[in-house]
This record gives C-alpha cells, sequence and structure tokens, in this order.
C-alpha cells in the first residue's frame, strides 16, 4: 500500500510539473509589451511618416508594431478598423524575444474620417489601439 501512495505521489508531481512547464510556454498579453505607430513607411524597420492625421489623397498607412517580452514564437494581429468596421485582419509572426513587424493598408479616395489598428496577442487580448483619420 505504501508504495502504491508513493508512486501515485511522483505521478501527481510529473503532471504538476509538466502542466506549469506547459504553461511557461505561453505569453499572455499581461507578458508582452507594445510600442505601436501609424506611419506612410517602415525603413530599416522602423516608421517614417508618424502622424495622428493623414491627407485623404494618401495611398497607404502602415501600423508599425514592437512586440518586447515574447518568449518562442508567437503571433499577434492587426486589425484594421474604419468608422467602426473590421476592414483587414493580418496576423503577423513574433519570433524573438524583441520583435518589430507591420502591416499596410490601401487607403481608397473615399475612405476618409476615423480610422484604428488594434493590436491583438496570442490569446486575442488587445494589447495596443492605434487610432488616426484620414482626410482632416
Amino acid at each position: 500500500m505504501t508504495k502504491v501512495i508513493h508512486w501515485a505521489f511522483v505521478l501527481f508531481l510529473l503532471l504538476l510539473g509538466s502542466a506549469a512547464w506547459a504553461q511557461a510556454d505561453k505569453p499572455t498579453a499581461a507578458a508582452l509589451t507594445v510600442e505601436a505607430r501609424v506611419c506612410t513607411g517602415v525603413q530599416d524597420r522602423m516608421p517614417v511618416g508618424e502622424a495622428a492625421t493623414f491627407p485623404a489623397t494618401v495611398d497607404q498607412v502602415y501600423l508599425w508594431t514592437k512586440i518586447t517580452g515574447a518568449s518562442g514564437e508567437i503571433t499577434v494581429k492587426h486589425v484594421w478598423i474604419y468608422n467602426g468596421k473590421e476592414m483587414a485582419a493580418v496576423d503577423l509572426p513574433v519570433r524573438t524575444i524583441s520583435y518589430r513587424t507591420w502591416s499596410a493598408k490601401k487607403i481608397l479616395p473615399f475612405w476618409t474620417g476615423n480610422w484604428e489598428v488594434r493590436v491583438a496577442g496570442p490569446d486575442g487580448a488587445t494589447l495596443a489601439t492605434v487610432p488616426f483619420t484620414i482626410g482632416g
């Protein structure tokens, strides 16, 4: 009987350790920090032409994002929203503990008004929201 209890205890500890190890591999939104900027381009992996308002003649806008704190490869999502309506969603890999990535949205001449890009973490939680205006 003592051997059964001993082995049950050892099995319990192994299961507990493996569950904790599996959770450590999955970063939560709280573990990640995000820097996000709306701009007209990316040069040398840095944003250029940053602004909160862009002219109606702009043909493309970028969201540049720096994610810090990921352990292992994860995926973040840029969700482009125009006047409350989702216009695009882009999955982006994050491959190192400090990683810069970006997505771009073509802008049609009649898409003036309020925009925002939501950065979602691997668990779907919002990490950042960046509002901007086209044609102000």
